[in-house]
């Protein structure tokens, strides 16, 4: 008599029989409520991880920003650790002095603003209300504006009673003040091996990779160091050159505080979208104080230079190579906000990439094994895993 054939769904999971299936659902389960109970173990590991990751991610920006110029002055004969010495002189250089001219500006700035701010609020609202009062809106408006005046004040009464707790959640101020210390001081003699030996690196994480997974792994190494550094990399020298760009055209509009409303704008377009916004309404009011046609001009340059940083800027720097939809981009902030908090918020483009990416790969191995058991049923398209079929 001959022996019945196992079904194709078994097959694809690697079994002969049912009695497989179910043994798999069993120590799936069971490895689950295992994890569950021993949870505590993994403590020290995430401990490990969250002190290890700030360091590691700077050393990183760090290596994605200069490893170019070091290429390159290698190619004119250096060796690889004097340029990597040469260019952090350069830039610490340049950031000493460079801070020793801008960082009282900005400091002297940055008083005078925290101090007269509420008032330029309370002017823009008083303006808006009696330009409103002369139309048939008068009553809503005067109910909508005492709704945001209270909401405003709610929100700075909330973060003034919980800013101690928000200490308390970073550990202590000690602490994040040594963690950031650290991070600055660490980051880039980190940064300053990876750079002096790119490969090495790669080469001992490749030998510790089993042979028959190299290939794969090798092609997410390399999409995943192509789409961290595309990000990184873009988005920091985006953003210095849109401040520096905002900066020359504020002093050129004749605008007040203008070192910090572009050191603002700079700093939070690293947030896309949701940056830039944050950064325009505080140069509104700032404008608002001096006459209605510095409003004008305000508006009118801040919406150009974003056109033309959005048009001609980020496209040569940072390319298309994420190639995430806005909204999607606009999801990805919300949750990982909600989630990470800041870090999220900053982070969570790049976090989303390597996620995307693994699923990606995770799918298109699935599909690859679909169709070597389904074929004959109709067969997934797309299943090839490379850097040019995944990008």
């Amino acid at each position: 008599m001959e022996k019945e054939k196992p079904s194709k769904l078994i097959q694809f999971f690697g079994g002969k029989t049912s009695y497989y299936l179910i043994g798999l659902v069993i120590l799936s389960a069971l490895a689950i409520y295992l994890l569950n109970t021993v949870s505590f173990i993994f403590r020290p590991l995430v401990v490990i991880i969250s002190t290890v990751l700030p360091p590691m991610i700077f050393a990183l920006l760090l290596y994605y920003l200069l490893n170019p110029i070091v290429n390159f002055l290698s190619k004119k004969g250096l060796s690889r650790t004097i340029s990597i010495a040469l260019t952090y002189v350069v830039i610490f250089g340049l950031l000493f002095f460079g801070g020793a001219r801008l960082v009282p500006v900005i400091q002297d700035q940055a008083q005078d603003l925290i101090k007269q701010f509420p008032k330029y609020v309370d002017d823009f609202q008083q303006a808006i209300k009696n330009l409103l009062d002369a139309t048939p809106f008068a009553a809503s408006s005067d109910e909508a504006l005492n709704s945001l005046d209270k909401l405003s004040k709610d929100a700075l009464s909330y973060l003034g009673n919980n800013w101690q707790d928000g200490a308390k959640g970073l550990g202590t101020l000690f602490s994040a003040v040594s963690s950031t210390a650290i991070t600055l001081f660490t980051g880039p003699i980190i940064a300053f091996f990876l750079i002096q030996s790119p490969h090495k690196l790669y080469k001992t994480f490749m030998d510790l990779v089993p042979p028959r997974f190299r290939m794969d792994v090798s092609a997410l190494v390399k999409i995943a160091n192509q789409q961290l550094g595309a990000f990184l990399k873009g988005q920091v020298i985006a953003s210095l050159l849109l401040g520096l760009i905002y900066w020359v055209v504020f002093l050129i509009l004749g605008l007040q505080f203008a070192t910090v409303i572009a050191l603002a704008a700079g700093i939070l377009s690293i947030i896309p979208y949701i940056g830039s916004f944050l950064a325009f309404l505080p140069g509104l009011f700032i404008a608002f104080q001096d006459s209605t046609f510095m409003v004008v001009k305000f508006v009118i340059a801040w919406f150009v230079v974003q056109l033309l940083h959005g048009d001609l800027v980020v496209p040569r720097v940072m390319g298309d190579k994420l190639k995430i939809h806005p909204i999607t981009i606009l999801v990805v902030l919300l949750v990982m906000g909600d989630l990470l908090g800041l870090v999220g918020v900053i982070f969570g483009i790049p976090i989303y990439s390597m996620i995307k990416l693994f699923v990606v790969f995770t799918f298109r191995k699935f599909k690859q094994r679909y169709n070597k058991f389904f074929a004959d049923e109709g067969a997934y398209r797309n299943t090839g895993f490379s850097e040019d079929d995944y990008l």
